[in-house]
């Protein structure tokens, strides 16, 4: 009996499969790199045209930003999976406890590999809990305002991530101490940045997914 049943369970409660998680893994990387130029632009114009510090920064942050994404994506899709079918949870908590994993790990990752120590604990609550704002806020918006998944065309999805990550950006720097001008420009990287992130990533995730029958 208690046999029957944690099979019935197991093929009732999937979890991802390898070619799903490589799927979710390289479109965050790809998302990742479309969003550096994004950023690299918008630190340019920010800092009055330095291009030579917008460069650096690039430069640095290329392989970061890349193995960030990946495993936020990566990390997303295991704790939405989890969440959803396991504990049950609304899409929305879903979508946005992905995001705080996603926020979470990426941050933990990156210190350990850079740092070879945990990060500071600031650091990795801001970045989980900026994640968990966007992620759910456009897990909201794409759900209720989009009759399929991914939101099409691509600029609707785009402006859906754009307002999600402006949310979280401007909560996050708000509880943090920013005001006046730098509360805007962290409002404004994110929307540019996080929108850039995530429309690019659930479109060709999407896409991929599909190929694979998943």
């Amino acid at each position: 009996m208690n046999a029957t049943s944690r099979g019935s369970s197991t093929e009732k409660i999937p979890l991802p499969s390898i070619p799903r998680q490589a799927t979710f893994f390289a479109t965050g990387v790809l998302a990742g790199a479309a969003s550096l130029p994004v950023e690299t632009a918008f630190l340019s114009l920010a800092q009055k045209h330095d291009y030579t510090a917008s460069i650096r920064h690039l430069r640095s942050s290329f392989a970061p930003v890349l193995a960030r994404t990946g495993v936020r994506f990566l990390s997303f899709d295991h704790v939405r999976t989890y969440s959803s079918h396991f504990l049950q949870l609304p899409t929305v908590l879903c979508g946005a406890l992905g995001g705080a994993a996603g926020g979470l790990n990426e941050v933990i990752l990156h210190s350990l590999v850079s740092n070879r120590r945990l990060p500071p604990l600031q650091a990795a609550a801001s970045q989980s809990g900026k994640l968990f704002l966007c992620f759910g806020t456009y897990t909201y918006l794409s759900t209720t305002l989009s009759r399929e998944l991914p939101p099409r065309p691509f600029w609707k999805c785009w402006l859906m991530g754009a307002t999600a990550g402006s949310v979280g950006s401007a909560v996050t720097a708000a509880v943090e101490g920013a005001r006046g001008r730098s509360l805007m420009m962290a409002t404004l990287r994110g929307s540019l940045v996080i929108g850039t992130v995530i429309s690019v990533q659930v479109t060709t995730c999407a896409a991929g997914l599909r190929a694979l029958n998943e």
